[in-house]
């Protein structure tokens, strides 16, 4: 079994390693979750007599809970900035919608632990019977992405693009079939959806990315993919992550918003989702490609037939 690198924490001052476990999921990312203790001093430094100083002074300590969020190939692999994820998740620390960032480190990135229950796992648990008692309905869910949107817009943005050029370098070449260049081609020489003025957007917000925490709010973790954007694109991605009926979810979101001109949304969200497929399809080609995972490659052809069966 895999084991932890405590070496990677050396930078962190009166911090004891206790344990870690891996967590499970996190489809871009391998992360951990570590229990550190906190030795904290009773009194300043400078209250003390020069001459006690150096000696040993009263502590006391505390234990907390973090994810550990590394760099690794599958972070490059994917475009992932833990240094972008650092700075929203300072931006947007006093909104209280996502884990509070402890420290970034120059081989990762430490969390906040959110204690509580992941929608997806509580939803896939409860029977046809019981699903009025869904912890995150899908109104209450666009009411959230909605809430992501008014969030301060962080200073780099999404290049749809860019983000299409970068994984399809990371994807072998005898993958790439004729019939999977033709559909790279196409996207590459066709213009991007012209939306709506650039949001705050998470870009993964479906519901295995958000905590029902012991108060009964939520809290949206993995802001790996986050970024200013269309948040009509931003719309899209969840629609097919939560695998929501779109015209029910625009319309939800909407109104959450107060939009009375529903009309525009619902065109630019249907302009998005092809481009929201082939992003998805490139995605799991790269996964396949890290993980030696074929369950990835089916989803990628599925994809890749749903694009190309006009």
């Amino acid at each position: 079994m895999k084991t932890f690198d405590q070496s990677v924490l050396s930078a962190l001052a009166n911090v004891e390693f206790i344990t870690a476990r891996p967590l499970s999921g996190g489809l871009s990312n391998r992360c951990w979750l570590l229990e550190l203790r906190h030795h904290i001093p009773l009194h300043k430094p400078d209250s003390f007599p020069p001459s006690l100083r150096s000696t040993s002074q009263p502590t006391t300590s505390t234990i907390h809970q973090y994810v550990w969020r590394p760099n690794a190939a599958s972070s490059r692999a994917f475009g992932v900035s833990r240094q972008h994820e650092y700075q929203i998740l300072s931006l947007i620390q006093s909104q209280h919608v996502a884990p509070a960032p402890y420290r970034l480190l120059e081989s990762g990135l430490l969390v906040e632990w959110v204690i509580g229950q992941v929608v997806e796992e509580e939803q896939a648990a409860l029977s046809d019977k019981t699903k009025q008692r869904s912890l995150l309905s899908d109104v209450d869910l666009m009411a959230l992405q909605a809430r992501v949107h008014r969030l301060p817009v962080p200073a780099w943005r999404l290049d749809v693009k860019s983000k299409i050029e970068h994984y399809w370098q990371f994807i072998p070449e005898h993958v790439k079939t004729p019939l999977l260049q033709s559909v790279y081609a196409d996207f590459q020489h066709k213009a991007l959806p012209i939306g709506f003025a650039d949001t705050c957007c998470h870009h993964d917000l479906g519901r295995y990315n958000i905590i029902q925490t012991e108060d009964g709010g939520y809290k949206i973790i993995d802001w790996e993919y986050a970024a200013a954007g269309d948040p009509s694109l931003d719309l899209a991605l969840t629609i097919n992550a939560n695998r929501l009926d779109p015209f029910m979810a625009v319309n939800a979101y909407c109104s959450a918003l107060q939009i009375t001109g529903t009309q525009a949304w619902h065109k630019a969200v249907a302009l998005w989702q092809p481009w929201c497929e082939f992003l998805a399809l490139l995605w799991f080609l790269v996964g396949a490609e890290l993980w030696q995972d074929d369950t990835y490659t089916e989803q990628a052809l599925q994809l890749l037939v749903a694009l190309t069966d006009n």
